[in-house]
C-alpha cells in the first residue's frame, strides 16, 4: 500500500509539473484530461554523464567541451490502453511578444546573433509508436560544434501525441492534431562563464498585435545569457510635439539567450495617422538600465493599411468623408441646375 502511495503521489507531482511548464512556455492544452492522472503517457529524463553535478534533475543541463558527443536519454511510457504515436523534436529557446521565454517551437525569426540552432546539435527520432501500456527509452544523440562558444545555448525537447481525426468528409481527408506536449528544458555550454547583461533597440514600427494597431520597439538581447526580471517602460509622442500619446509598462519579462522581441504600445483602438515620431524607452533588468531615444516614420500608406486590417476600427468612422463628399456633390449639382436654368431661352411677352 506505501509503494502504491508513493507512485501514486510521484505521478501527481510530474502531471503537475508539466501542466506548469504548458502555462508557463504558452503551449495550447487542447484535449486535455479531465483530470491530470489521466494523462496518456509520462516522460522522465535520463540525465547522462554532461550532466552538471549541481544541476536541476528535471532538465538536461550540459557541460561539454567543442566538438564532443553524448546521448541524451529520454523515457516514455504509455499510460493509455491503446497504441499512440509520440512526436520528439528539438527547438531553441527564443523570446514571444509577451516577453516570456518559449522552449518548445522555434522563432518564425532567429536571432542574428544566434551562434546555433538546438535542432543542429540534437538528433531527434520524429515519431515513435507506442503500443498500449509500453515503455520506451529513446536516445537522442547530441554533438557539440567543433568551434568553441561562450555563455549558452537553450532550447527543450517537445514531446507531443500526435492523433489523426477524420474531418467529416473523404473530400477533407484526415486533419492531424497535436496534443499533451511535454517539454524537457536543455542547457548547453562548454564551460561556466560570467557575462553582463546587455540590452539594444534596433527598431521602432507601426504594426498589430493580434489585429489591433500597436506601435512595436524590437527589443534585443545579443548575448548567450538570458535576461531576467526584465522591465520596459514606454511612451510614444509626435516629434515635434511634447505630449505623449500613447504609453506602456511591463515588468516581470524574461529573455532568452541571442532572442529579440516586439514590445508593444497599444493604440488603445486608435487609427495609425502617418508622420515623424518618436518613443522614449527604459529598460531595467538585473540592476542594470538602458534608455532611448528612437525617431522613426509612419509612412501614409503603412497607416492606411493597418487601419483596414484593426479589428476594433468602425467602417462608420469614415462617414465624415462621406458625408462631405456627399455635400461637395450636392453643392456641384445645384451650380450645374443653376447654370443650366439660366441659359434657358425666355419669351417675349
Amino acid at each position: 500500500m506505501k509503494t502504491q502511495s508513493k507512485r501514486s503521489i510521484k505521478n501527481r507531482l510530474v502531471a503537475g509539473f508539466v501542466l506548469l511548464v504548458m502555462v508557463l512556455v504558452g503551449l495550447p492544452m487542447t484535449g486535455w484530461a479531465e483530470t491530470q492522472s489521466e494523462l496518456p503517457f509520462h516522460v522522465v529524463p535520463n540525465l547522462p554523464k554532461s550532466q552538471l553535478p549541481d544541476g536541476n534533475s528535471g532538465y538536461f543541463d550540459l557541460e561539454l567541451a567543442p566538438g564532443t558527443d553524448d546521448v541524451l536519454g529520454v523515457t516514455i511510457q504509455n499510460r493509455a490502453e491503446k497504441e499512440i504515436t509520440i512526436e520528439v523534436s528539438a527547438h531553441t529557446a527564443f523570446t514571444n511578444g509577451n516577453g516570456v521565454v518559449e522552449y518548445g517551437k522555434d522563432a518564425a525569426e532567429p536571432d542574428p546573433t544566434l551562434p546555433y540552432s538546438i535542432a543542429d546539435l540534437i538528433e531527434s527520432p520524429g515519431e515513435i509508436i507506442l503500443s498500449a501500456k509500453e515503455k520506451k527509452t529513446i536516445e537522442l544523440p547530441i554533438h557539440m560544434p567543433e568551434e568553441a562558444f561562450t555563455g549558452s545555448l537553450v532550447g527543450g525537447l517537445r514531446i507531443r501525441e500526435v492523433i489523426a481525426e477524420a474531418t467529416g468528409s473523404e473530400e477533407e481527408g484526415v486533419a492531424i492534431q497535436n496534443r499533451f506536449a511535454y517539454i524537457l528544458g536543455v542547457v548547453v555550454r562548454n564551460e561556466a562563464s560570467i557575462i553582463e547583461p546587455e540590452l539594444a533597440l534596433l527598431d521602432v514600427f507601426a504594426g498589430q498585435v493580434n489585429y489591433r494597431n500597436a506601435f512595436r520597439a524590437t527589443l534585443q538581447n545579443p548575448l548567450p545569457r538570458f535576461v531576467n526580471r526584465l522591465e520596459v517602460e514606454a511612451t510614444v509622442r509626435r516629434a515635434d510635439q511634447e505630449e505623449v500619446l500613447y504609453e506602456a509598462q511591463r515588468e516581470g519579462m524574461q529573455m532568452a539567450p541571442n532572442s529579440h522581441f516586439h514590445f508593444p504600445v497599444s493604440l488603445q483602438g486608435d487609427r495609425f495617422y502617418s508622420g515623424e515620431y518618436v518613443m522614449s524607452l527604459t529598460a531595467r533588468a538585473e540592476g542594470e538600465e538602458w534608455t532611448w531615444e528612437y525617431p522613426f516614420t509612419v509612412e501614409a500608406a503603412t497607416a492606411r493599411q493597418l487601419n483596414r486590417e484593426d479589428v476594433t476600427i468602425e467602417e462608420g468612422q469614415n462617414w465624415r468623408l462621406i458625408s462631405a463628399l456627399g455635400l461637395v456633390i450636392f453643392l456641384i449639382g445645384i451650380i450645374i441646375w443653376l447654370l443650366w436654368k439660366n441659359k434657358k431661352p425666355t419669351m417675349d411677352t
